[in-house]
C-alpha cells in the first residue's frame, strides 16, 4: 500500500476579508486507518451575508508543494463557510502529490481566507430520488460549494484535466465527475445539472459538414433562461420508474442502458404528463434543439465537445472520438462510460440519438432567441434528433450534426429537461 510519511505537521493560518479569522487549526494524518490528513480550525467574524472560503497551500519546508491535483483532493468544510465555529476537511495526499511512497520531512498548509463567491450557494445539480413508491419523487438540491467541498465525491475544475488536450471556452468549469459513483444514479437517481441562459454559436459549416449542409447558416442563438438537462441519457430502469411500470421494450437491454424503441409520441406523452406529475417539474420535457446544442458544446465551437475535430482530410480522428463517445458500434452501452463534456454531461454523443421538441426543418437566417424550431409539422411530420447513435461514423455524431424521425427506430432515445422559470 501507498503511504506517505509526515515527520512533522505545522502550520500557519492567513486571515483575510471583513471579521472573518482562523484562531485554531490542527493537523493530523489518519494513519493507520487512512493516508488522509484531517485539517480542524475554529473559524469566527463569519456570518450568511459574509461568506468566505478557505485557501489550502501545502509545503515540505519553505518549499511550495505542486497544486495541480490539491483542489480535487479535498473534501469537507472549505467553501460558502457563512458560519462561525469548528469546521474539518480532509486532504488526500496520495491523490494530491503522487501515487509513489513520499517522505516530507516538514509538513505545512497554509491557510487563507478569501471572500467566497457570489453564487457559492447555486443549485447546480438536482438529484430525484426514484424509489418512492406514490407520491412525488424528493429532490435533493446540490450547490457550487457542495461540489467544491467534494460532499459528493470527486470533481474537476479545470477541463483539461478530464481528457488529454480536452479545451473548452466555458470561463466557469465545475465538473461533478464522481456522479458515475454515486449509488444508483443510473436507476434508482435521476440526476440533472443545470445550464446557464446566454448566448451560444449554433451550426457548423466546413471540415467534416464541408460547404454546405444541414447544419447551416451559423448563427448566435439566445437562450433567455437556465434550464436543467440529465447528465446522461434516460437509462430503462430510470424509464421504469418513473413512470411506476413496468416497460421491457428496449433493443438492447439493461438496465443502466438507454431506453430506446419507442416511438416519439409514446415518450412525449410519457414525459409531459406522468414523468411531470411524479418529477412534480411542469415544465419537463425534451430539451429544445437550441437547449440540446448548448448544452452538448458546453462552451466549445469544435466539432466535437472536447474541443477536436471528428475528422481530418476526410479521416475520422478514432482518438478524438473515441474517448467520449460510443460510435461504430453494433449495440448500445451503459451510460457513463466515456469521458463527459465541460459542463459533466455524458454520452451527448454516440450511444444512442436523442429526441428533441422540435419539428425539423432547415435553420432560419439570421440570429435567434428561444427558438423552438418550424411551428408547423413537416410533410414527414418528423422531429429532430441529435447527437449520433452506436453505429455512426459521419458528421452526425458532432456538436452541430441534425437527423430527424417520424419514431419507431430502435437508435434513439431522449434525456429530461426542464426550464428554470423566474
Amino acid at each position: 500500500m501507498n503511504r506517505f510519511v509526515f515527520f512533522a505537521l505545522s502550520l500557519f493560518a492567513a486571515n483575510a476579508s471583513h471579521a472573518a479569522a482562523i484562531e485554531q487549526v490542527i493537523v493530523r494524518q489518519q494513519w493507520p486507518w487512512s493516508t488522509d490528513i484531517k485539517v480542524e480550525y475554529k473559524i469566527s467574524g463569519v456570518d450568511a451575508e459574509h461568506p468566505v472560503n478557505i485557501g489550502v497551500t501545502a509545503y515540505n519546508g519553505s518549499v511550495e508543494l505542486d497544486a495541480t491535483r490539491l483542489e480535487s483532493s479535498m473534501r469537507g468544510s472549505r467553501y460558502g463557510i457563512c458560519e462561525s465555529g469548528v469546521g474539518e476537511f480532509f486532504i488526500d495526499p496520495v491523490k494530491a502529490f503522487g501515487t509513489e511512497k513520499v517522505a516530507l520531512a516538514n509538513f505545512k498548509v497554509k491557510l487563507t481566507l478569501s471572500d467566497s463567491d457570489q453564487n457559492a450557494s447555486e443549485v447546480i445539480y438536482k438529484i430525484f430520488d426514484l424509489t418512492a413508491e406514490t407520491g412525488t419523487f424528493p429532490c435533493r438540491d446540490v450547490t457550487r460549494a457542495d461540489i467544491k467541498n467534494g460532499l459528493y465525491g470527486d470533481f474537476e475544475t479545470s477541463y483539461s484535466a478530464v481528457g488529454d488536450g480536452f479545451s473548452t471556452d466555458l470561463p466557469d468549469v465545475l465538473i461533478w465527475t464522481g456522479v458515475t459513483n454515486y449509488p444508483g444514479v443510473k436507476t434508482t437517481k435521476l440526476v440533472m445539472r443545470k445550464i446557464p441562459k446566454g448566448t451560444f454559436s449554433m451550426g457548423q459549416t466546413g471540415g467534416t459538414f464541408g460547404t454546405t449542409g444541414n447544419a447551416e447558416p451559423v448563427h448566435n442563438v439566445t437562450l433567455t433562461k437556465d434550464f436543467y438537462i440529465g447528465v446522461f441519457e434516460l437509462t430503462q430502469e430510470q424509464y421504469r420508474r418513473l413512470q411506476r411500470s413496468s416497460y421491457s421494450g428496449s433493443h438492447n437491454v439493461g438496465d443502466a442502458n438507454p431506453i430506446e424503441n419507442a416511438s416519439y409520441v409514446a415518450y412525449r406523452s410519457q414525459v409531459t404528463s406522468v414523468f411531470r406529475t411524479n418529477l412534480g417539474v411542469d415544465t419537463l420535457d425534451f430539451p429544445t434543439e437550441a437547449q440540446w446544442e448548448k448544452a452538448c458544446r458546453a462552451g466549445t465551437t469544435s466539432e466535437l465537445y472536447n474541443g477536436k475535430a471528428l475528422s481530418i482530410n476526410g479521416q475520422t480522428q478514432s482518438g478524438n472520438i473515441a474517448p467520449i463517445a460510443w460510435y461504430a458500434e453494433e449495440g448500445t452501452h451503459e451510460v457513463g462510460l466515456k469521458l463527459p463534456n465541460a459542463f459533466g454531461l455524458y454520452d451527448m454523443l454516440g450511444n444512442v440519438y436523442e429526441a428533441c421538441v422540435d419539428w425539423y426543418g432547415t435553420y432560419a437566417a439570421g440570429d435567434a432567441t428561444d427558438p423552438t424550431g418550424p411551428d408547423t409539422a413537416p410533410a414527414d411530420s418528423k422531429r429532430v434528433i441529435r447527437g449520433g447513435y452506436y453505429s455512426t461514423n459521419n458528421y452526425l455524431i458532432t456538436s452541430a450534426g441534425r437527423s430527424s424521425s417520424s419514431g419507431g427506430w430502435i437508435n434513439y432515445g431522449f434525456r429530461l429537461a426542464f426550464t428554470v422559470n423566474d
